[in-house]
């Protein structure tokens, strides 16, 4: 009987579920057995004699902090190897963080937030270190960035020499004071939505990033100097109805913003000229009818695209284009800078090959001198015929970078030898070609300005091209182009230089209109407010309008030229200064339904007094939809749209996609495929500069 329950209860026990391990138990029962063998290593063995159980007291304290002892090494052999290991490192950690060539080249302006929880890290991987920050994240402290080009991002660079995998376990048991450490160096890790972030952004958003809100618009401190300007405020029609300003052709701005932005980058607001960058684009203006009246207006008051409220009234200008077979003769000299700095794919070299499409366009009656700067000044090529292109060819090859920049006679020596040479009637021009240095010979601004104005009143002007990145004096292009009467261009590829050097070169060489001025007179019975969109840099004074001293820019031969003023309508609800309540009478003298009255004066290639063109500008030039008006109109407000969301305009914040869709609309033909290029580069900038929440 008392078997039979026997075997029920080991039955029973046979059972019972096996309990899950215990973490603690079997930490204890590994203590236990260590130090039951520290203790057995610690004791005297005499084979003689038998040991009774247990320790004594002394014994037992020895063991014990013996065991301690070896638990200590073996648990602290972790963070005391990595310690160890971070401080090896601690000089390429500072390395990394001082060096011109590791350090992100990149400068924190803007935090713009952004509408979704998501922002693909293409976004920040593009910047080559946009700092992405996560919800709650204090904003970092931004270390001061040098001002250098390198040619690598710091993502890449950095990518090349530390690559770690994603940390595991004992991270986690890393000290303070070896993460910091640690936390310096760049690595790469998986982030939990896909991509690469750098070491550098994690150590702001430690948390794993489901949620960004914000991204940075990054620009890049390449040492390129650009003049600071304001954008043009608004102004009301009852105290300032007269608008004065200078024609623009220049393209560099937009030039170098697409550089930038293809980069990766995004170009300081002061880079970002909107006259320029409208102005880039060809457009098909009727132009006149023969070369008495050099050019032509065309008018149009159409909707705003980015506020419904006001409406924008465009002045497009075309110049006169010569019969085919037309050749007027020109003395070129070409002033070349061979510095050291210009020893770089896109300078020197880029250089060589858009010089030699430019004497490719150039005819029998063309001369062509080169004379460069650099540790000395020198002529390098006498005048010789364009006819002689293995010449001329042949020494701009032989042409090399190095020295510094102390060439004391070199703008003196160009000048001297386009006199020489001057052809009456004719073209008589240097180009000056440099990445920004602009050392040649006349150490203070104002007196190299003086000197170009001087011969330019001799007949003799001044285009300037830009190339490169780092030394890039735009500032100073800019003002010597407009001192010497000629335009600036900033050659980023082969295929630029096809379009200033080859497309263009007629309105580059041959003058057709010089001293443009444009005044516009608003009705304030009509107008409330108005402001010009860019032209900044070439406001006149509104008696420098009929001043013929007073300088202003040239029309080439078939250039087209665009002007944009944002207008509000008296009534429309927009004004954003409201009336004075003892006001002047808002009712014109003279004008009726006129909404502005435009005059432009120009000079004949030659003359000292200026011609004057007046126009009305009516109601059957206004367009109630902007569908109704030109593609070139659509599209020129999209380039303006385009500049003024680039450079943070106060006038007018349009959505990426709408800019996107009003360019499409106004492609046209485009048989040189500009305009296609610039809707692709609007995806570009909608990477680097998000949507903000009021853009409409």
């Amino acid at each position: 009987m008392s078997n039979d329950m026997n075997d029920d209860k080991l039955a029973g026990l046979a059972n019972i579920e096996v309990p899950e391990p215990n973490v603690e138990a079997r930490r204890r029962a590994i203590d236990a057995g260590r130090l039951a063998f520290e203790a057995a290593k610690a004791r005297p063995q005499k084979k003689s004699a038998a040991r009774p159980q247990g320790f004594g007291w002394a014994e037992r304290l020895t063991s014990i902090v013996s065991v301690m002892k070896g638990q200590w090494i073996m648990d602290m052999r972790i963070p005391l190897g990595t310690a160890a290991v971070a401080l090896l490192l601690l000089p390429l950690g500072y390395q990394l963080y001082s060096s011109t060539a590791l350090t992100p080249p990149v400068l924190v302006q803007d935090l713009k937030v952004v509408e979704k929880d998501t922002v693909p890290l293409d976004v920040i991987s593009s910047t080559g270190n946009g700092v992405v920050a996560t919800n709650n994240q204090p904003e970092p402290t931004k270390p001061d960035a040098k001002p250098v080009a390198p040619p690598k991002t710091g993502q890449e660079v950095l990518e090349g020499i530390v690559d770690t995998e994603a940390s595991g376990s004992d991270s986690a048991d890393l000290s303070a004071a070896t993460a910091g450490v640690v936390d310096g160096l760049a690595r790469k890790e998986a982030s939990p939505i896909g991509g690469v972030v750098s070491q550098a952004d994690e150590a702001i958003a430690p948390a794993p990033m489901q949620s960004m809100t914000m991204v940075t618009q990054v620009t890049t401190p390449t040492g390129d100097a650009f003049a600071q300007f304001d954008e043009s405020p608004l102004k009301i029609v009852a105290n300032e109805p007269v608008s004065t300003f200078s024609i623009d052709v220049d393209t560099a701005s937009y030039s170098y913003v697409r550089r930038m932005l293809e980069d990766g980058y995004v170009p300081e607001p002061d880079a970002v000229r909107i006259e320029e960058m409208v102005n880039y684009f060809p457009y098909d203006y009727a132009g006149p009818d023969g070369a008495e009246v050099p050019f032509k207006s065309s008018m149009a008051v159409y909707p705003t695209p980015w506020n419904p409220k006001t409406q924008l009234l465009h002045i497009g200008i075309k110049g006169y284009v010569p019969p085919v077979g037309q050749d007027t003769a020109s003395n070129l000299v070409f002033l070349i800078d061979t510095s050291g700095s210009m020893d770089e794919p896109d300078k020197l070299p880029l250089l060589k090959r858009a010089f030699g499409l430019l004497i490719d366009q150039l005819s029998g009656n063309d001369t062509v001198s080169i004379v460069v700067y650099a540790g000395s000044a020198g002529v390098v090529l006498e005048p010789t015929k364009a006819t002689d292109k293995t010449t001329i060819l042949a020494a701009l090859d032989n042409l090399s970078a190095g020295g510094g920049t102390a060439g004391a006679e070199g703008i003196e020596l160009a000048y001297r030898l386009a006199e020489q040479h001057k052809i009456a009637d004719g073209t008589n021009r240097v180009i000056l070609a440099t990445d920004g240095d602009f050392n040649i010979g006349i150490d203070d601004p104002d007196d190299l300005e003086n000197f170009i104005k001087t011969k330019r009143d001799a007949g003799i002007s001044l285009s300037v091209l830009g190339f490169g990145r780092g030394n890039l004096d735009d500032a100073t292009m800019q003002a010597l182009a407009q001192n010497g009467n000629g335009n600036a261009s900033y050659i980023s590829s082969f295929r630029e230089a096809q379009k200033v050097l080859v497309a263009e070169v007629g309105g580059t060489l041959q003058t057709i209109a010089q001293d443009v001025k444009i005044q516009i007179e608003f009705n304030p019975a009509l107008v409330a407010e108005y402001r010009l969109i860019g032209y900044e840099t070439r406001a006149l004074n509104r008696e420098d309008f009929n001043n013929d001293a007073v300088d202003a820019g040239d029309i080439g031969a078939g250039h087209t030229v665009t002007a944009i003023y944002e207008i509000t309508p008296v009534g429309s609800g927009a004004e954003l200064v409201d009336p004075l309540r003892y006001g002047q009478a808002t009712t014109p003298t003279t004008g009726g339904t006129e909404i502005a009255f435009l005059k432009m004066r120009y000079k004949l290639p030659g003359n000292s007094v200026s011609q004057l063109i007046e126009q009305k500008v009516t109601a059957d030039l206004v367009y109630g939809d902007i569908a109704q008006v030109s593609p070139d109109m659509r599209f020129a407000a999209a380039v303006a749209a385009f500049g003024q969301k680039l450079k943070g305009s106060n006038y007018g914040d349009m959505a990426w996609d709408s800019i996107k869709a009003l360019a499409q609309s106004g492609r046209g033909a485009d048989s040189s495929g500009y305009r296609a290029e610039f809707v692709q580069l609007i995806d570009t900038a909608k990477l680097l500069v998000p949507d903000t929440a009021t853009a409409q």
